[in-house]
């Protein structure tokens, strides 16, 4: 026993023998039937070792990391991630994050709903994007903590992600048989479990391609075939053409295409029949008379020369719905640079005389 556990414990004994005393000789007036009783278990709160504080475990920076996931996740939400993951065995953190880079890219994106408010459909919040409109109950009642301002907040809705995304297959991967995905990477629980996140087989494709990005698991060289990408080149609605001294046909299927270009162009060929002139393949390193480095050099960027087998102009119908269907898509499918042949007059859109006869849809930095 200690000094300091022996001064305690001394005094203790007297003040209950004290009590005891008082007991005895107390007053119908002053009852003190029970002080000794709630004193004695004062005093053995206090004669307790304090309780150790849990420790906070810390988020181990590069295991399982890749150097792409230190340098694009903020070192909160890796943390984040990282434990709310290990609620759910068959979810990792690796896919809750590819989920959070793709909704918000990890809370950082200026979009509408990101830290207050609903996003441009009027429905999601926070940085992982919970729908708090529909219901009752919503989806951010049914999976997050009840507190409405807590969504904003990534300690609350990222553990919430995780709930929702093993409530819906990955606490039971074994269940699912059907793969409502078979040309993206992943499992038939995965791609379950995504597509009710966002019911969108290009999305599981981003998240799961990103999710791989952020493992330490090294990149072979060259890139394995991925099947999203090949079903991409083999869509019947995507016409490559080398018109224009590119080769956009060999492009189509190579895993270095941007995940959002992918993306963007099978929703686009759910809608028209596209004649691509230029991918990467065979265009110049930098933009035409600047030093600046093309988009379509960094695998960024389509040129689309017909749409609907009508050529791009001006006074094209498809031209304009293309167009008008690219400026209300909001979310991560929205693109940093489109330039035709029409003065929409607003950011990203741009026109000059280089983009009379074609639509350029480009993509910044993932």
């Amino acid at each position: 026993m200690t000094p300091g556990v022996r001064l305690k414990f001394t005094g203790a004994i007297a003040a209950l023998l004290v009590l005891a005393l008082l007991v005895d000789h107390a007053s119908p007036g002053f009852a003190l039937a029970k002080v000794g009783t709630v004193v004695s278990q004062a005093i053995q709160q206090t004669l307790r070792p304090p309780r150790a504080k849990p420790a906070q475990r810390a988020v181990p920076a590069v295991a399982e990391a890749s150097a792409f996931a230190l340098a694009d996740i903020p070192s909160q939400y890796l943390g984040l991630y990282i434990r709310a993951a290990r609620a759910c065995p068959a979810l990792s953190w690796q896919l809750l994050a590819g989920i959070g880079k793709v909704e918000t890219d990890h809370g950082r994106t200026p979009a509408p709903g990101v830290r207050s408010g609903v996003n441009a459909f009027g429905c999601c919040a926070g940085p992982m994007q919970f729908n708090i409109r529909n219901g009752p109950p919503s989806t951010w009642d049914t999976y997050g903590d009840g507190t409405p301002t807590h969504v904003y907040q990534p300690q609350y809705a990222i553990p919430a992600a995780a709930h929702k995304l093993c409530t819906d297959g990955l606490a039971n991967p074994g269940a699912s048989t059907a793969d409502p995905c078979p040309t993206v990477a992943g499992t038939p629980a995965q791609h379950q479990a995504i597509l009710r996140y966002n019911h969108a087989c290009w999305y599981a494709h981003q998240v799961l391609a990103l999710a791989a990005r952020y493992t330490t698991t090294p990149t072979p060289t060259p890139l394995p075939a991925d099947p999203f990408a090949q079903a991409l080149a083999h869509d019947p609605h995507l016409h490559p053409t080398g018109a224009r001294g590119c080769d956009p046909a060999a492009d189509l299927g190579d895993p270095r295409l941007d995940l959002r270009l992918q993306s963007l162009l099978t929703v686009l060929a759910t809608r028209w029949t596209l004649e691509i002139s230029c991918l990467h393949s065979g265009h110049s390193r930098s933009v035409a008379h600047t030093t600046r480095t093309s988009n379509h050099y960094l695998w960024r960027a389509v040129d689309i020369d017909r749409v609907d087998q009508q050529p791009v102009s001006a006074h094209s119908p498809t031209t304009r719905a293309l167009l008008a269907w690219l400026d209300h898509l909001q979310g991560p499918l929205r693109p940093q640079e489109v330039g035709s042949p029409l003065p929409l007059g607003h950011r990203p859109y741009f026109t000059d005389e280089a983009h009379q006869d074609h639509i350029h849809i480009g993509y910044g930095p993932l």
